[in-house]
């Protein structure tokens, strides 16, 4: 769930298919994401075509909008789905100026954003803004690294030093779908980013666990993970 915790669109009731992979990446993911969903849509119903009848428009009505699951899907960094549905290039502000994006475009108050990082304020503005809008299947990638503490630096240096994971999400009709990132393998990043989170005292937060940590050290391939909402994907 990441530091937002719980709210109405992650719940812990939901039933979870994970999978992992050896020698995978996020991008390898991606592939098995949506071949895996065309390939349900044309067993199940015949057609990588499907008629989703609750989208909610914008005058809060149910309208009827024909999906269609057939692969490859688009794939956008979070920062690109933003500028593309909002308008707003992120590059081009300062935090300051995206608390202020936040404020005047949102609902949310300056109490949620005041002491928000860079990486969290993009993440926001991407939640408020974009989600919403992806109606037809897209992955969003290049996540900021505050919102996964489990995921591996992107391995474009430039992207990696502003703080960009190999992280995706996939999203239909507004809603995500799956979340999904190259697994990190580095046992002292790892340790950095526990005690990062520990330090920010989120109630969702773990002890470190050490284990894990003693694990990575003995050595872990290149690994790529997937969790798939079974409930949202029924739906």
């Amino acid at each position: 769930l990441g530091v937002f915790g719980h709210d109405r669109t992650h719940n812990p009731e939901f039933t979870l298919m994970e999978a992992y992979a050896g020698y995978w990446d996020y991008c390898d993911m991606m592939v098995f994401m949506e071949n895996l969903l065309e390939t349900l849509a044309l067993k199940i119903l015949g057609s990588t075509k499907v008629t989703y009848s609750y989208f909610k428009n914008i005058n809060g009505e149910n309208e009827e909008v024909e999906i269609d699951f057939k692969a490859p899907w688009k794939r956008l960094s979070m920062k690109q789905s933003i500028f593309d549905y909002s308008g707003i290039d992120v590059d081009s502000l300062s935090n300051e100026e995206i608390k202020q994006a936040l404020l005047e475009k949102t609902k949310l108050s300056a109490e949620e954003v005041k002491n928000s990082s860079r990486g969290i304020l993009i993440s926001l503005l991407f939640d408020e803004l974009v989600s919403s809008k992806l109606i037809q299947p897209h992955h969003i990638m290049d996540h900021p690294i505050e919102t996964t503490p489990l995921c591996k630096l992107h391995r474009n240096p430039l992207l990696a030093k502003e703080g960009l994971v190999e992280r995706f999400e996939s999203y239909v009709v507004g809603k995500e779908l799956c979340n999904a990132y190259s697994e990190l393998n580095d046992p002292l990043l790892q340790r950095e980013l526990f005690e990062r989170q520990q330090r920010m005292k989120e109630k969702e937060n773990h002890s470190l666990d050490e284990d894990f940590l003693e694990a990575l050290c003995q050595g872990m391939p290149t690994s790529g993970g997937i969790g798939i909402g079974i409930d949202r994907l029924v739906m």
